[in-house]
């Protein structure tokens, strides 16, 4: 239970859902949080009160230390005073949880700037926004071992289908960004991983096609938040040995993605023609199938036991 002990993290995101789970976890591990949430509907509108005083008051009363932080992840000054509110309050920050997301589903032909906009803002700039700060501060520290940024990406971002609209396009990019600032930040003692986390959250919940495919079944809950927990600890902490690479996890089952690559190659002499491309693509398939990128897909349903944190590091 000490793995975390004197360190501080920030999650985005945490008055509720994953967030909630990640922060109080974190907490249980010995680490000091900072909870924010901006107190935000799904679809991004903004409540009366933020949660993360809930979740502050959790925490303490379970004898940990955390603090609450209101501001806006798609505001550039919302993201720094969510840093400083670490060092301020902590005196350092070495757990960057980028958790915060909204979603407003559209089709492309009824898309509005205020839907792109606003995705675009929690997701990707709040993201990056988050991330520069953090950045920003170990560079001016110097080198220390140990220090973890985890982005949230997404099975609509990492397998884009028709519907997957801003939403999908900005996880997708996120998983872009763990890969390059993993590479950027590791001169710093920075470990940049990504998770695609499947669970019954308060964004499925509001969308019924997607909810249909995680219900609830007696026993072993696959899609409980909680299970995702482990592996953010993980990544979190000093047990991990990776950077810049996308994690998947679904219940009892979790996986590592591959980065982009070819699949096939074709060289010739000189300059293609249209006519040779035709020729040469002729036996390639139109369509590429996605399958279920798990063994029993979102729809399965077993009864295994919980992942924990020594589960996913004996299993690198």
């Amino acid at each position: 239970m000490e793995l975390l002990t004197g360190r501080v993290a920030l999650v985005t995101g945490a008055g509720s859902g994953l967030g909630r789970e990640y922060a109080i976890e974190l907490a249980q591990r010995g680490a000091a949080i900072v909870v924010n949430d901006v107190g935000a509907a799904v679809n991004g509108e903004r409540l009366a009160a933020s949660s993360a005083d809930s979740v502050v008051d959790e925490i303490r009363r379970s004898g940990g230390s955390a603090v609450a932080n209101t501001a806006d992840v798609s505001e550039w000054r919302g993201a720094e005073s969510m840093v400083c509110a670490a060092i301020d309050e902590f005196g350092r920050i070495d757990i960057i949880v980028n958790n915060a997301g909204i979603n407003r589903p559209s089709s492309l032909i009824e898309l509005s700037e205020r839907d792109v906009d606003a995705q675009l803002g929690v997701h990707l700039k709040g993201t990056l926004a988050v991330s520069h700060f953090a950045a920003a501060h170990w560079s001016r520290v110097g080198r220390e071992s140990n220090r973890a940024i985890v982005n949230t990406t997404s099975a609509v971002g990492l397998h884009p289908t028709a519907g997957g609209g801003v939403y999908g396009a900005a996880k997708a990019a996120i998983a872009a960004l763990t890969v390059s600032h993993a590479q950027e930040l590791a001169k710093f003692g920075v470990r940049v991983n990504a998770v695609a986390p499947c669970a019954r959250t308060r964004m499925v919940k509001e969308s019924p096609a997607v909810l249909a495919l995680m219900p609830q079944s007696e026993g072993f809950d696959r899609h409980s938040p909680e299970h995702v927990t482990p592996l953010v600890v993980y990544l979190a902490s000093s047990l991990c040995r990776f950077t810049g690479r996308v994690f998947a996890i679904e219940g009892p089952d979790v996986a590592i993605y591959s980065p982009f690559g070819v699949v096939q190659h074709w060289s010739k002499s000189g300059t293609w023609t249209a006519e040779d491309l035709a020729e040469r693509f002729a036996d390639v398939d139109e369509q590429v199938r996605v399958d279920a990128f798990f063994p029993g897909g979102v729809a399965s349903h077993g009864t295994p036991p919980r992942r924990t944190l020594r589960d996913l590091s004996q299993n690198e």
